[in-house]
């Protein structure tokens, strides 16, 4: 192979590395507003809850379209080598990200039919901290995606921090399980049922934030450096 072939794959991949952080800042600004979402039925913001929902399920499609755009790309493309399933897989599972989100959102489409004890729990301290955990795991996905030039040390020392944040999550979903099932108000068991089923779904967005870090070990064990 020629020394230009050689240089113009490698821009090619930096291309498609770009574009990938481009993609990903579509996926976290569908989680921002999934969280916006929440802290909006929270304070009774109807209106503004209503304008988030359509944020989210726009920021989903928009991933989806970047996410069939890119994968096209490094499909067609003979680069990235033996890593290039990786890397496809690596966009699948920051595109469940914002599926997530989305299938999340829609557990709280109809703010107005939300009891009070639905915005009790939504507007709670450890509902908050729970949000904050799911974003906090993608804004560590994020730091681990712009490692992608640093080499192979900083993107391992930036993978145990997405797992951390998934932790948290998890033991943030588990108490808010317990408030929901051990409460003295005796909700409708619809809202036990709606509530629960929106917590496990808004937590596969650190579920899914940890499983791509997982493809970028993965990556890392290849030899992507």
């Amino acid at each position: 192979m020629k020394l230009g072939s050689i240089s113009t794959m490698r821009r090619k991949e930096s291309k498609v590395v770009h574009d990938l952080r481009a993609y990903f800042q579509i996926v976290q600004g569908t989680v921002a507003s999934f969280s916006s979402l929440v802290q909006a039925i929270a304070k009774g913001e109807s209106a503004e809850a209503k304008r988030l929902f359509q944020l989210v399920l726009e920021g989903e499609s928009n991933a989806d379209d970047a996410h069939r755009a890119l994968s096209m790309e490094i499909a067609e493309g003979a680069f990235f080598g033996g890593i290039r399933e990786d890397i496809l897989n690596l966009l699948e599972e920051m595109d469940n990200i914002a599926d997530s989100a989305k299938d999340a959102s829609r557990f709280l489409e109809s703010e107005e039919d939300l009891d009070s004890f639905a915005h009790t729990l939504l507007a709670s301290d450890e509902m908050a901290l729970f949000v904050s955990d799911l974003t906090g795991a993608v804004s560590a996905l994020g730091d681990l995606i712009a490692a992608f030039d640093l080499g192979k040390k900083a993107l391992l020392s930036r993978i145990p921090v997405i797992e951390e944040w998934e932790e948290k999550a998890d033991a943030s979903k588990d108490r808010l399980m317990k408030q929901l099932f051990q409460s003295n108000q005796r909700p409708d068991p619809v809202t036990v049922i709606q509530m629960r089923d929106f917590l496990f779904v808004a937590d596969d967005i650190a579920d899914n934030a940890e499983d791509s870090s997982d493809v970028v070990l993965m990556l890392v064990a290849k030899g992507y450096d």
